[in-house]
């Protein structure tokens, strides 16, 4: 499974809080890396340096230059939830479903577009939630995942 970023903000100095793009809100304390990967103490004498993080652009990852960057898998696994579910789009929550539905399945986005005569780039803007897919390109994506796509209407909370 995938766990994209959605954002990233520096906290207290050496935690991160970040928000996954299900809404998922985590904290991690970039301290446990200082021992693992000893590049990081730099946040300790370069606080700019620290709070420059942002998230990279696929969402797989926090960045904060071409030698420092962190893998969203590690934080999502040992980060802290903090119990807070952000509100996602509709379009964010098809990301979400097409991602975990592919995955499922041990698809890559390539061999999805190859299954589907779908670009794979534009399998990459459905799952980052930026692409607003037709019904037609949705029913080709579940068909070749040997699935079937379930619409519903549901009441709001």
């Amino acid at each position: 499974m995938t766990h994209r970023i959605k954002s990233v903000t520096p906290i207290d100095g050496h935690i991160l809080l970040v928000i996954f793009q299900d809404g998922t809100e985590k904290k991690y304390d970039m301290r446990n890396m200082y021992s693992i990967y000893p590049p990081f103490k730099e946040f300790e004498i370069n606080p700019t340096l620290f709070n420059s993080v942002k998230v990279d652009m696929g969402g797989l990852g926090v960045i904060w230059n071409d030698k420092l960057d962190f893998n969203s898998e590690d934080i999502w696994y040992d980060g802290v939830a903090t119990g807070v579910i952000h509100p996602i789009s509709d379009l964010e929550q098809l990301a979400v479903n097409l991602t975990n539905a592919r995955n499922s399945v041990d698809m890559t986005q390539r061999e999805l577009g190859e299954a589907t005569g779908i670009y794979q780039g534009d399998i990459s803007k459905i799952e980052n939630g930026t692409a607003n897919p037709t019904f037609s390109t949705l029913k080709r994506l579940a068909d070749a995942m040997n699935m079937r796509l379930d619409i519903k209407f549901v009441p709001n909370k």
